[in-house]
C-alpha cells in the first residue's frame, strides 16, 4: 500500500522544497562570480583528480567565464526544478481526485495506473500542466505569471540542448508549422527585475551615497528577446530576479492548485500557508 497523502501539508511541503531549491540555484550563479576571482594553478593544470581530459588553458578558460557558465547552469536547474514540482503536483492532484477522499490509501496496482497517466500528461511540458491540468481554471494572477515560465522554459531548452545557440525552433510560435517561421521570429522571455530607487530616481548598484537619500525597492518586468543565431547569455544578476519570479509563480500555483482542490475534494477554502 502507498502511504496516504496528507493534504494540503504534503503540497506545501513541495512548495517550500521548490523555494529553497531556486535560492540554491540562485547561489551556484553567484559561486560562478566566486570561482572567477580564483587564480587557476600555476605551472600547470589543477591536479586535484588524477586524470585530466584538458590542462592549463582549460582551467583559465572555466575561471574566466565561470560567472556566464555558472549562470547558465542555474537557469537550466531552475527551471528544471519547477518543471519537477509541477509534475509532482499533477500527481498529487490525481491520487487525491481517484481517491475521492484525502487519508485514504493507494494499492501498488491502482497508483501505477495513475503514476502512468500523469507520465503522459506531463509530456506537454510544464506551461500546458500548469494550465489545464494541474489548475483547470487559472485565475487571472496565475495566467499572467505564466508568462515567465513560458520564455524561461523556451530559454532553458535551448541552453541545455543547443547550447543556447538560438536556432528555428526556438523562435517557433506556439502551433505554428516550423515551416513557417520567419527570420525575424524572436525567442523571448520575461521576468521581473528589481529596481532600485533613491529619491525617485533609478540607481545601478554598487551605489554610494553622499547624502542623506530615501531609498527602496520595486519590481518591474524585465524583456529579453533573442533572434536566430544569438547566443543566449545570462548574468549572475539575472538569476537571482529569475528566482525570485518562480518563487512568486509557484506561491500563486499554490493558491490556486489548493483553491481548485478543495472544491474536488468537498474541503473549506484553504488557509494562507
Amino acid at each position: 500500500m502507498i502511504r496516504d497523502l496528507v493534504y494540503p501539508e504534503d503540497a506545501r511541503k513541495e512548495l517550500t522544497s521548490l523555494l529553497g531549491g531556486l535560492a540554491y540555484d540562485a547561489a551556484v550563479a553567484v559561486a560562478g562570480v566566486a570561482l572567477s576571482k580564483v587564480p587557476p594553478r600555476q605551472g600547470g593544470p589543477e591536479l586535484i583528480v588524477p586524470i585530466r581530459c584538458g590542462g592549463f588553458q582549460q582551467d583559465q578558460a572555466v575561471r574566466r567565464e565561470a560567472p556566464i557558465l555558472l549562470s547558465r547552469f542555474s537557469l537550466i536547474s531552475m527551471v528544471s526544478r519547477f518543471e519537477v514540482h509541477v509534475y509532482n503536483l499533477l500527481l498529487e492532484r490525481r491520487v487525491l481526485e481517484d481517491l475521492k477522499v484525502p487519508g485514504m490509501k493507494m494499492d501498488g496496482p491502482n497508483f501505477w495506473r495513475v503514476l502512468t497517466q500523469v507520465q503522459q500528461e506531463s509530456r506537454v511540458g510544464p506551461v500546458k500542466m500548469c494550465d489545464g491540468l494541474l489548475v483547470a481554471q487559472p485565475s487571472a494572477a496565475l495566467r499572467e505569471k505564466m508568462e515567465w515560465l513560458d520564455g524561461l522554459y523556451r530559454v532553458r531548452n535551448c541552453l541545455a540542448h543547443r547550447l543556447g545557440r538560438v536556432q528555428m525552433i526556438d523562435v517557433k510560435p506556439p502551433g505554428v508549422p516550423l515551416s513557417q517561421t520567419k527570420d525575424d521570429d524572436k525567442l523571448k522571455a520575461v521576468w521581473l527585475r528589481p529596481r532600485v530607487l533613491v529619491d525617485g530616481q533609478e540607481v545601478q548598484l554598487p551605489f554610494t551615497a553622499t547624502k542623506n537619500v530615501q531609498g527602496r525597492v520595486d519590481f518591474e518586468s524585465y524583456v529579453r528577446e533573442w533572434k536566430i543565431g544569438d547566443q543566449i547569455d545570462v548574468t549572475p544578476l539575472d538569476c537571482q530576479a529569475i528566482a525570485v519570479s518562480l518563487s512568486l509563480l509557484g506561491q500563486q500555483l499554490q493558491s490556486d492548485f489548493e483553491r481548485e482542490l478543495n472544491v474536488v475534494l468537498g474541503l473549506p477554502m484553504p488557509k494562507a500557508p
